[in-house]
């Protein structure tokens, strides 16, 4: 009896240890995309909505080419794949059309105990470590025209793969002796050669070190020194916003509130849930002017 109990604890603690998390990203205008995972390309056609699973690390770096080459690369540094308290769980991120072009934002958490399967209309990928084959484009191309006497028939044909396209011309007189053979070939770029990078330049700040934060902040006698030191904490970690939302809490002046949390946006791990640093002001003309501050960036 006490082998089986021993057996049982150890079972629990290695199903404990081995959680992974699962990254579910969905393009909101229904632009089909790739998804790139350090380095690895994980699907072999492009969707727009897709689940990762199997992700044992923290972080990974992110690309997303969209299969509509006029679209740039989106590259996101860091992607996070468990939360502040660093527990593994499905993390949603959505592609998300703004002001300024494309973004990938942070939609939704759901703790590892809870992850449902996903909807029947999303691709489920298992992490794939291996590389896949390049993104090859393929288009072709047929034309005919006549001209001149006789019959002349002009046919054209493009075939773009692996980067290269290779285009066939051949012209017939029937009215002549004439035939022409033409064949060019050009080399194109990789899809869409612009690539936007999104990087805060931060970590996430976990539950234990935010509290020693907020008593560090809370110490400070003048406002001035409580600002100084919450501006330095907020720029060295990726705040949740309600986190920002309690260090606002700490000021006791609306204006000096409002002046930190149009610094703590730009380092706001999850800013479409910005609305939340709204219930630190007292006015309406202050959440008003955050919110101006907050479109200026394609919000």
């Amino acid at each position: 009896m006490k082998k089986i109990t021993i057996l049982a604890v150890l079972l629990i603690s290695l199903f404990a240890s081995a959680q992974e998390s699962r990254l579910t990203i969905f393009s909101e205008d229904g632009e089909p995309f790739y998804v790139i995972l350090n380095g690895i390309r994980q699907n072999e056609e492009p969707v727009v909505n897709i689940a990762v699973d199997y992700l044992i690390n923290e972080y990974y770096d992110t690309k997303i080419i969209f299969a509509d080459e006029s679209i740039p690369v989106l590259e996101k540094r860091h992607l996070m794949v468990v939360d502040v308290d660093n527990r593994h769980g499905e993390f949603v991120y959505k592609i998300k059309t703004t002001k300024r072009g494309k973004k990938l934002r942070f939609y939704s958490f759901t703790p590892f105990q809870q992850i449902l399967p996903p909807p029947s209309n999303v691709s489920i990928i298992h992490y794939n470590a291996n590389p896949l084959p390049p993104i090859q484009t393929i288009t072709q191309t047929t034309t005919t025209t006549s001209s001149g006497n006789g019959d002349q028939i002009n046919i054209g044909v493009g075939v773009n793969t692996g980067g290269t396209n290779v285009g066939v011309g051949i012209n017939v007189n029937t009215g002549s002796s004439t035939t022409t053979t033409q064949t060019t070939t050009t080399t194109i770029g990789t899809p869409s050669d612009v690539v936007i990078v999104e990087d805060t330049g931060c970590y996430a700040m976990t539950g234990p070190d935010f509290n020693q934060a907020l008593e560090s902040i809370r110490s400070k006698t003048f406002s001035d020194s409580k600002l100084t030191l919450a501006k330095q904490i907020t720029k060295g970690n990726c705040l949740t916003s309600a986190q920002v939302s309690q260090i606002t809490s700490l000021f006791d002046f609306e204006d000096t509130k409002l002046e930190y949390a149009k610094f703590a946006f730009s380092y706001c791990f999850n800013p479409e849930n910005y609305w939340k640093v709204n219930n630190a002001f007292e006015f309406e003309s202050t959440i008003e002017e955050l919110d101006e501050h907050i479109s200026s960036f394609g919000h």
